[in-house]
């Protein structure tokens, strides 16, 4: 059975980033457009009102020239009585970053929560993941007593990994050495992880190393 590979603390880190980064740079935009925005008198270009006795109202508006030289139409979502005032004076009051024009907040503007919605589902995904991920990758080891010391697998002497079944419940045991404990080691030997107890045997084999050894079945 092949053995499963660990994913990345980083790619997870990557993962979290990308899904978090549009609510976290909305909300840097919110905080500075709180600090640094400027009130502004927007011209009124279009407005809506839904039909059939709705209750959604949008505004779309043109910032000065000193404030968006590019001269692009924004749209709001917005209260009734913020439309009302609006379509009035044909005037749409808003706060507006000086260097940012797409950072900007209508008065009586409508915010949405479904970008926070979309979020947090993401996140509880990735934990999800995380956790599935995590329980599934402690990979049961499989555990034998040896019955010769762990010897140095020199090159040239065979494939550098290997599981082979000797019968009598007896295998060899080919691979890195990528774990040392006190009475036992574990070997890599590419299809799995086998952990040979020692008992009365030596390891002469350093780690990450590549060891043999004849090991059978622990009781």
């Amino acid at each position: 059975m092949p053995r499963r590979r660990r994913v990345s603390p980083w790619v997870v880190v990557a993962l979290a980033v990308l899904i978090n980064l549009p609510v976290a740079s909305s909300t840097y935009l919110d905080w500075r457009l709180s600090r640094s925005g400027i009130d502004v008198e927007a011209v009124l270009v279009n407005s809506q009102a839904d039909g059939d006795g709705g209750d959604g109202y949008a505004l779309a508006f043109r910032f000065d020239e000193e404030v968006d030289p590019e001269q692009t139409v924004w749209t709001a979502p917005v209260s009734e009585d913020a439309f009302d005032r609006a379509v009035q004076t044909e005037v749409v009051r808003v706060r507006v970053l000086p260097d940012r024009a797409s950072a900007y907040e209508v008065q009586g503007e409508i915010g949405s929560s479904l970008g926070w919605l979309v979020t947090g589902f993401a996140d509880v995904c990735l934990l999800g993941m995380v956790l599935l991920l995590r329980r599934g990758g402690r990979e049961r080891l499989l555990q034998l007593v040896a019955v010769e010391d762990v010897q140095r697998h020199l090159p040239g002497a065979g494939p550098r990994t290997g599981f082979e079944d000797l019968g009598a419940e007896t295998y060899l045991v080919i691979g890195e050495v990528s774990h040392i404990e006190d009475g036992a080691v574990i070997v890599d030997t590419g299809e799995r992880r086998v952990r040979v107890q020692l008992g009365p045997y030596d390891n002469k084999v350093g780690y990450q190393q590549p060891g043999r050894v004849t090991a059978r079945l622990s009781d």
